[in-house]
């Protein structure tokens, strides 16, 4: 389980930080874990302020709450 944290700490870390494109080698490494965030609502490729979607994956707010919360527990 506590790997499960990681690797999701791991995506989250890398949209927040240096979002990432759907087809880059990080995406398809981690399509799983990527998977789960876009369906917890944690990452969108959804341009803020506008209903237009784009190629990067972007943290949410969601998201960042929920890293936030990692780290708060680590």
């Amino acid at each position: 389980m506590e790997a499960h944290g990681v690797k999701l700490t791991e995506v989250l870390n890398r949209a927040y930080q240096t979002p990432f494109t759907t087809r880059s080698d990080f995406a398809r490494t981690n399509a799983e874990w990527v998977a789960v965030c876009a369906c917890e609502g944690f990452i969108s490729t959804c341009t803020v302020g506008t209903e237009e979607f784009g190629r990067m994956w972007h943290i949410t707010v969601m998201g960042l709450m929920r890293l936030r919360e990692g780290e708060v527990n680590v």
